[in-house]
């Protein structure tokens, strides 16, 4: 009994605070140990063997599971990765581009913004340029689903991000605007509306950006309308979403109708800034200006009539051209009332140079949507005033300030100055016009503004461009150019244009090609359009004094070229045709044109034009015969040849211009042979003609005037006695020289070369003596002189005679040396030879 209760008792133990208590004596030990298992290979890494992985040593479709981590730097990584994979082993993006972009898509509405920012960037510069256009169709589809599901997001951010997306898509894939238009265009509307990032004007900005990027693609003609793309591409295999057919523009009308309110709320809400003391900041001037821009490209469009089908009538009158807005229409139910009444734009303060420029942009947009709507001449005179105004004004200020900054925004309103001048009228017609006149006169030649002024110009002289053809036609049907001469008003302005188009010519150069075509197409179509004896055609033919110095001019015995010889084929060409249309061509500009064609840089089909064009000229009797030949003669007197083996081949490409001149020689006596009665045109060239022959210039020379004067010749010759005696003493050295000279600088062809060429020279002069025995006689007497006097220099008894006739003699002979006797008897030999066979064969 002791012993159980002693058992029993229970001591009773006393703890310390903080000590820990034993473990009960039947509690179990649940610690398990074990030891660390090592391999000698990873099974993963022999995996991955061979493929293309990340810094991380991260597989492509790794990396894209990643992305749907819970984490968001997780996904953001693998953001990160997948960069870093298609960029470093692009083939990866050509495989599996589909297959990638079906996976990250999902990423586009994600909550985090560094996960939606860094994805953009991910498409932007790697994806969306490595897929390039092939099978857009698909890709654009891929990813619009979930661009529009983030345009709906709860978060503003997320729905500002998918517009951006979609900005990003249509920069690469223009098309796909076309093809979700309607709900584009409603998505901007909502969130426009909504107002719901006015204090954070950047948001606003790159949303606008967006907007003006897809309105950009709106066509403004039927012509342009090629956004539509075929649908009819391989969808991705696990994307049973099929391409949807291209909106029709008719379907848009409506929510182009339905934004345009909403643009010009947001725009009324930036007037407090112009009514308070603080600056127009940069942020608030951009969104202003994206704004207006977009206003301008809806306007444009609904303006341009290119819907292709009628619209609904709530939507426009039935009485209107389908797709066309006019003044009333817009303006009865208020929808650019607001912009009209806030125009012009100014601020309460003073501004400096860099604000009134913005402001002047901002203006210049509102002018350019208020001209662009129909019948706006009908609107309340004092807003038309307004507009007229500031259109007077802003000419003016870029004549005297000559800002480039005015210049690049004023440039859009050049175009409507036809409209203007056309539908106008008093005193602000006028206005305009000498306005408009001053900046088309004092722009820079070079400039942008020169090339529309020159466009404007020639809409208000010829509304309809037609192709001029290079044979003087039209090659469509033409409409008459608005040259009236009882329009008071504007006939003293444009003859003023047609005045300054010579001297714009000089001035541009060959610095502004398109510039100077356009200048020439339009004094063409001047000149074919002008009325006989009207004010325009008399201001045409005094052209040609300003015109002959864009051929050339001499200046101090000097031949100054213009800028004709620096341009294209196709200008130039321009230039020769408007030569015919001057009703009396003066012989100064004759005279300009010989350099011309002298100059080794024209082309020789352009020379053959020059003169072709001259020819039909003188046909319709706007050439003098005197000017008329005395540019021929001109021409091959003046024309140097230059051989391969004597001048230079640096300044003459070593190219020998022989067959040119041959060329030219051969139209010059077609021509003059041409010009009228035979007996009588060579009564009046026969002087001329023999005084070249018989004077100092180059044999090559001389023989053109030789086969000249054969063309006009006739059997027997018509050659007067002292022309055959001038003839016949320069004729023996004539000879001599082509015996002796053509040829003999040619290598391996000398002899072929040396044949052809003695033939070409020696054949007029055969002509010439088949025409006049007693010629023949006379050369054959100087020649026979010759010999003579070297036989009895040598004393060479052998040396016969050709004739008892030696009244005729050269007192050069005695001075000849042995080599040059030599060469003398050589050709006395020849063309007696030549002679006694008849040789006087065909050119």
């Amino acid at each position: 009994m002791l012993t159980e209760r002693l058992l029993n008792f229970r001591v009773k133990i006393k703890r310390k605070i903080g000590r820990k208590l034993p473990p009960p004596k039947n509690s179990t030990n649940t610690e398990i140990k074990s030891k660390a298992i090592v391999l000698p290979e990873q099974s993963i890494v022999s995996e991955k063997a061979g493929l293309a992985v990340s810094r991380k040593g991260l597989t492509l479709k790794e990396l894209l599971q990643q992305t749907n981590h819970h984490n968001a730097k997780v996904r953001k990584d693998a953001l990160l990765g997948i960069k870093d994979v298609l960029v470093h082993h692009s083939v990866e993006l050509k495989l599996h581009k589909l297959a990638v972009i079906e996976k990250l898509r999902e990423r586009i509405g994600d909550d985090d913004k560094l996960v939606r920012e860094t994805l953009y960037q991910l498409f932007k510069s790697v994806i969306f340029p490595g897929c390039g256009k092939d099978n857009q169709g698909p890709l654009v589809s891929l990813m619009m689903a979930y661009i529009f599901n983030a345009m709906t997001h709860l978060a503003i951010d997320v729905r500002l991000m998918a517009f951006k997306f979609f900005d990003l898509v249509v920069q690469f894939y223009p098309s796909a605007f076309s093809l979700y238009a309607e709900k584009i265009l409603q998505n901007y509307e909502d969130i426009l509306r909504k107002n719901q990032f006015l204090d954070d004007k950047s948001k606003l900005k790159s949303t606008l950006a967006g907007l003006i990027r897809c309105l950009s693609l709106l066509p403004c003609n039927e012509s342009d309308n090629s956004a539509d793309i075929p649908a009819h591409d391989i969808l991705h295999a696990f994307e049973p979403e099929v391409a949807r057919e291209p909106i029709g523009l008719i379907d848009i009308i409506k929510p182009l109708k339905d934004l345009l309110p909403i643009l010009v709320g947001c725009f009324q809400d930036f007037m407090p800034l112009f009514h308070s003391s603080s600056q127009l900041d940069l942020q608030s001037y951009d969104c202003l200006q994206f704004i207006l821009q977009s206003i301008d490209l809806i306007v444009r469009f609904l303006a341009s009539g290119v819907c292709g089908s009628e619209p609904d009538s709530q939507i426009l009158p039935p009485c209107q051209k389908p797709g066309m807005i006019t003044y009333d229409q817009l303006i009865s139910p208020m929808i650019l009332k607001k912009l009209w009444d806030a125009f012009p734009l100014n601020l309460v303060r003073h501004l400096s140079g860099k604000g009134d420029d913005r402001i002047f942009m901002l203006n210049t947009v509102i002018t350019k949507i208020f001209l662009q709507l129909s019948n706006w001449e009908h609107a309340p005179s004092a807003l038309l005033e307004k507009f007229l105004e500031f259109i007077e004004n802003s000419l003016a200020t870029k004549v005297q300030s000559g800002k480039m900054f005015h210049e690049k925004h004023l440039l859009p309103l050049i175009p409507y100055i036809p409209k203007l001048t056309t539908q106008i009228s008093g005193d602000w017609r006028s206005r305009i016009l000498k306005a408009f006149t001053e900046v088309f006169k004092n722009s820079n030649p070079e400039s942008s503004m020169k090339i529309a002024c020159l466009s404007a110009v020639e809409e208000m002289l010829a509304p309809i461009k037609e192709n001029i053809g290079l044979n003087f036609s039209v090659q469509q049907e033409r409409s008459p150019l608005y040259l009236d001469a009882n329009d008071l008003t504007l006939l003293d302005y444009q003859i003023a244009w047609i005045q300054y188009l010579p001297s714009l010519l000089i001035l541009l150069d060959d610095k502004n090609p398109l510039c100077s075509k356009a200048v020439l197409r339009l004094q063409l179509r001047v000149a074919q359009a002008a009325p006989v004896n009207s004010p325009f055609s008399q201001e045409f033919d005094t052209m040609q004094y300003s015109f002959r110095g864009f051929f050339s001019q001499q200046i101090e015995n000097a031949i100054c070229y213009g800028p004709f010889i620096k341009l294209a084929a196709d200008i130039q060409e321009l230039a020769i045709c408007c030569l015919y249309y001057f009703s009396f061509m003066d012989s100064l500009l004759l005279h300009s044109l010989v350099p011309c064609c002298l100059c080794k840089v024209l082309e020789p089909n352009m020379v053959a034009r020059i003169i072709e064009v001259l020819q039909s000229a003188f046909r319709a009797g706007h050439i003098q015969v005197a000017d008329y030949t005395s540019f021929h003669v001109t021409l091959l007197s003046r024309f140097q040849v230059y051989p391969e083996k004597i001048y230079p081949a640096v300044e003459y490409d070593g190219k020998s211009n022989w067959r040119t001149f041959k060329y030219v020689t051969s139209i010059v006596c077609s021509c003059l042979s041409q010009i009228g009665d035979d007996y009588l045109v060579f009564q009046m060239a026969e002087k001329i003609i023999v005084d070249h022959i018989c004077g100092e210039i180059p044999m090559d020379n001389k023989c053109a005037f030789l086969r000249l004067l054969v063309t006009l010749d006739s059997k027997p010759t018509r050659l007067s006695d002292q022309s055959i005696v001038n003839i016949s003493h320069v004729l023996p050295k004539y000879l001599i020289d082509v015996v002796s000279n053509v040829g003999e600088d040619d290598h391996e062809s000398a002899s072929v070369i040396s044949v052809k060429r003695r033939r070409y020279y020696l054949l007029p002069s055969f002509y010439l003596f088949y025409g006049s025995k007693r010629l023949l006689n006379l050369v054959l007497n100087v020649m026979g002189s010759w010999i003579s006097e070297v036989s009895s220099s040598l004393g060479s008894p052998h040396l016969t005679h050709p004739s008892s006739d030696r009244s005729t003699t050269s007192s050069k002979g005695t001075n000849l040396s042995l080599e040059e006797r030599h060469k003398i008897q050589r050709a006395y030999d020849g063309l007696r030879a030549l002679t006694n066979n008849e040789v006087v064969g065909h050119s």
